[in-house]
């Protein structure tokens, strides 16, 4: 990042500017009108940025624009925890999810949405920092909220879904539409040493995206 923030405090608006023009690109060749600006002011400051690739599909360049919008947004005043948010349309694996969250430092629960629709709605009052979506909703399914999220979403998304293995299909369009990784569902029926680790995996998953 920039050392100096003054200099960052500065950028702020211009770079937020241009990531909402990427969000809004109408094609391809706009889309890396606008990356080409961005990556200008990035290499000009001497801050990395997570760029899509230059052959990438349209959908990745537009998708991109939420997570290099949060490069240079202000942290939370005191390094206080990441607020999440939880959209899933089991009651189940929201209650496991909460109780994930709720032992892991650093993270802090901020809402729950039973499908996409809903989750849209509670992150335009949230603009939570994270979001864990499942693709198997009703209403609005996960690929659809990544769509909407992508032009004018808050905050990394990681996959939880039993429907995404790693390198499954499923998996690697949910990459191309912008979420951070893809991981497992926990389950109730798992044991505790299995259930644990799919609790560790999740909250990693979480910090890595928060990291990013």
């Amino acid at each position: 990042m920039i050392a100096d923030e003054e200099l960052l405090a500065a950028l702020r608006p211009e770079w937020a500017a241009e990531c909402d023009a990427l969000a809004a690109a109408p094609d391809a060749a706009s889309a890396q009108r606008v990356l080409a600006r961005l990556r200008s002011m990035a290499d000009a400051m001497g801050f990395a940025a997570p760029f899509p690739e230059a052959d990438a599909p349209f959908e990745s360049l537009v998708g991109a624009a939420p997570a290099l919008r949060a490069v240079l947004e202000p942290q939370a005043e005191g390094g206080g925890p990441a607020r999440v948010l939880v959209v899933d349309d089991s009651r189940t694996i929201r209650r496991l999810l909460r109780g994930i969250l709720e032992g892991a430092d650093g993270l802090e629960l901020v809402g729950e949405a039973a499908d996409g629709h809903e989750g849209l709605r509670l992150m335009a009052e949230q603009r939570p920092d994270l979001i864990l979506l499942d693709l198997e909703m009703p209403v609005l399914d996960g690929m659809g909220f990544l769509a909407e999220w992508a032009l004018a979403g808050s905050g990394a998304v990681v996959v939880v879904s039993s429907a995404a293995p790693p390198g499954s299909p499923t998996a690697l369009e949910a990459l191309r539409r912008g979420a951070f990784c893809c991981v497992s569902k926990p389950s109730g029926a798992l044991s505790p040493d299995l259930a644990n680790r799919a609790g560790e995996e999740i909250v990693a998953a979480c910090r890595r995206a928060m990291a990013r």
